[in-house]
């Protein structure tokens, strides 16, 4: 498929002002919702494993959510899937949010996350039938075991991006970057890309709002797991909006790699915390952008390796995609990347500090304190 050859029509015009209102009604909320916020008491404050300074607002998940179902509704004709949709991020918000102020317990937001996956299974036919040709034996379809693979693909990513969201703008950009995937798959006119388009448009604005940068210290956001949450089920809906079904557009192989930042780096936690012996949901320092802090990184230069490895890996899939690479090829290189991910980003993080230390020695300055964080394990 030769994508500058693209023609557009006015169904796909359509497109164009559903995503500048979904951005700017995402906008409107993050600030209409600001003094609320402050107001409830629905902010983040500092202390623990939180350094960040003042309370911060965390309504992220709510102007999102508002923002692109605004989108939505102005470019798509209500439907089975689009109302499921909604119904089941509403949901999903809805429990964000008390979780945000008032901590619900992990079996209850599974409990919750269960029910917007049963809403995508029934109310919108969406689930996982196939694993397309991961072994090079043929397809893999699950038939009876579909509902059971829906659910591990589904409550695993929703919190890979739940978990992953630790450091301004890096849930958000990871998770740009894997709609705009979705979205180049889906190409113009279909509702996977018109829903891929208008959540983009939503994480976007939010990114203004929690993107690290000095000029927006003043209106800093979060999206809190309402957000990430919501942002994490927008993904896996898509992305099988795109996958899976006869009209199927890529191969779920190809698919796995538009989450690859987010699913390794929350399986990776999950193995070492159980070899542990503690709990895979048990607050942790054992984040890949935990790890590049303790190498010294900043926030913007962690945001720029793990968005721009993202990146990296949501090309290689879309460029076998489109050049027929085998699954069992994408497939290999995908485990093999997730197996060793922690080690490369360990490494380059022990290399980064070095060369810390040996620029303070080279400019008469102390490492002491750059050797007391130098945690690693």
């Amino acid at each position: 498929m030769d994508l500058t050859k693209i023609t557009v029509t006015s169904d796909d015009i359509q497109i164009i002002p559903a995503f500048v209102v979904a951005f700017l009604v995402t906008v409107t909320f993050l600030f209409a919702l600001r003094p609320l916020a402050f107001r409830l008491q629905l902010v983040d404050k500092p202390g623990g494993r939180k350094r960040h300074s003042g309370e911060i607002p965390i309504i992220g998940g709510i102007a999102m959510f508002f923002g692109a179902l605004a989108g939505l509704v102005l470019v798509a004709e209500p439907s089975r899937e689009t109302v499921s949709l909604a119904a089941a991020s509403l949901l999903l918000v809805g429990v964000g949010v008390l979780d945000d102020k008032y901590h619900v317990s992990p079996t209850v937001r599974i409990l919750i996350q269960s029910a917007a996956v049963l809403t995508m299974v029934y109310g919108a036919g969406l689930s996982v039938d196939t694993i397309g040709d991961p072994f090079g034996f043929g397809e893999i379809l699950l038939g009876p075991f579909a509902l059971i693979g829906t659910f591990m693909v589904a409550i695993t990513t929703i919190n890979a991006y739940n978990l992953v969201d630790g450091v301004d703008g890096l849930a958000g950009v990871l998770g740009a970057i894997a709609l705009l995937a979705v979205a180049i798959v889906g190409g113009p006119g279909a509702l996977s890309t018109v829903i891929a388009l208008t959540m983009l448009a939503a994480v976007i604005a939010f990114l203004l709002f929690n993107f690290p940068m000095r000029s927006n210290r003043q209106v800093r956001t979060f999206m809190g797991d309402a957000g990430s949450v919501f942002l994490g089920f927008s993904i896996v809906w898509v992305t099988m909006s795109v996958c899976q079904g006869e009209g199927a557009l890529i191969s779920p192989v190809a698919a796995l790699w538009f989450a690859a930042i987010p699913v390794f780096d929350s399986l990776t936690c999950f193995v070492r915390r159980i070899l542990r012996g503690r709990g895979p949901f048990t607050p942790g320092r054992d984040h890949f952008h935990h790890t590049l802090q303790r190498g010294g990184f900043g926030v913007r230069q962690k945001l720029a390796l793990l968005g721009g490895l993202q990146v990296l890996y949501a090309a290689v899939a879309l460029a076998g995609h489109f050049a027929g690479v085998p699954d069992v090829v994408l497939f290999t290189a995908w485990s093999v990347l997730g197996l060793t991910q922690h080690k490369v980003i360990h490494a380059i993080a022990v290399r980064h500090r070095a060369q810390q230390v040996e620029l303070c020695r080279a400019g008469g300055m102390t490492a002491k304190k750059l050797a007391s964080r130098n945690a690693f394990r």
